[in-house]
C-alpha cells in the first residue's frame, strides 16, 4: 500500500472534495458553493464529465492511499459518526456494507483531489476570484481508467471511499 498524501482545510471545519478530471473546469464556491451546501456529498457535471463532491464536517483531512490492486482508497475525516478504516485493514477487512456512490470521467486518465472551495481551470468573480489551491490542498493522481466508480464501504471500524476502474464502461 502506498501513501499518496492528504488533503485538509487549513481556514475552517468544512472539508468539500471535489474528485474531477485535470482538465475539468469548475467554479468552485463561486458557481457551485449554494448547491453543495444543500445537497453536501453528490455528483457534478462539469463542461458533460462526470465529478464528484465529498462532504466532511470537523477538524481533520482525507488521507488517500493506492492498494496492491490499483484500488485509490480515501479516508475520510473523523467527525460524528464517521470513522476511517486504519490504513492496514483496507485491503482485508470484512465490509459489512458497500454502496455505489457516483462515477467520474477521466480523458486525462489524472484525477484531481482538491478542496472545493477554489475553482479549478477558470476564473470567477466571487469570493473566491483568484484564489488558487495552496500547497495540502489539492493532489493529482494518474488513473490507468477514462471511467472511475466510486463507492463508500463500511467495515465494522469504520468506512472508506473507494475509486476503481468502471469495468464496464472502460471496455
Amino acid at each position: 500500500m502506498d501513501y499518496l498524501g492528504s488533503i485538509r482545510n487549513p481556514l475552517h471545519d468544512g472539508l468539500f472534495l471535489l474528485l474531477c478530471d485535470s482538465q475539468a473546469r469548475y467554479g468552485g464556491w463561486d458557481v457551485h458553493g449554494t448547491a453543495l451546501a444543500c445537497e453536501g456529498s453528490t455528483s457534478l457535471a462539469l463542461d458533460g464529465l462526470r465529478a464528484y463532491v465529498e462532504e466532511a464536517h470537523g477538524d481533520g483531512r482525507y488521507e488517500v492511499r493506492r492498494g496492491s490492486d490499483r484500488t485509490l482508497w480515501i479516508a475520510l475525516p473523523v467527525e460524528p459518526g464517521v470513522r476511517p478504516i486504519a490504513a492496514d485493514a483496507l485491503e482485508h477487512e470484512p465490509r459489512v456494507g458497500t454502496a455505489p456512490v457516483g462515477l467520474i470521467d477521466l480523458p486525462s486518465r489524472k484525477l484531481v483531489l482538491a478542496l472545493a472551495y477554489p475553482p479549478l481551470n477558470m476564473a470567477t468573480d466571487g469570493d473566491y476570484a483568484g484564489i488558487t489551491h495552496e500547497e495540502g490542498e489539492r493532489l493529482d493522481v494518474t488513473f490507468d481508467a477514462a471511467v472511475v466508480a466510486i463507492t463508500r464501504e463500511h467495515t465494522a471500524t469504520g468506512q472508506v471511499l473507494a475509486l476503481r476502474p468502471a469495468p464496464e464502461l472502460n471496455a
